[in-house]
């Protein structure tokens, strides 16, 4: 069983990309970010955050994200000790 510190940091990187889909508009634009949606949603529900984050960006991408989006990515990022992806979402908040 994961520790509660585990499960914690967890708990904060789903909150973080929770946050980031709100940042997107209810109805998606095209069926690839309706597709990318679901598979979000289905590593969310399988606790699989990397692929999660990764699926987030993409979705993101499809649906050209504020940066308030890529703000919540980088904190999730930051949360799942990814210094790549948090400097990537860093620059796409700050473009």
């Amino acid at each position: 069983m994961p520790s509660e510190k585990l499960q914690a940091s967890w708990a904060i990187s789903i909150g973080y990309l929770a946050s980031a889909r709100l940042q997107l508009p209810q109805r998606l634009n095209s069926p690839e970010a309706e597709k990318a949606h679901a598979q979000f949603n289905e590593y969310l529900d399988h606790n699989e955050l990397g692929l999660a984050l990764e699926e987030a960006e993409a979705l993101g991408s499809l649906c050209n994200a504020p940066p308030a989006f890529w703000r919540e990515l980088q904190l999730a990022a930051a949360n799942m000790q990814r210094a790549e992806n948090e400097a990537r979402y860093a620059a796409l908040a700050n473009a």
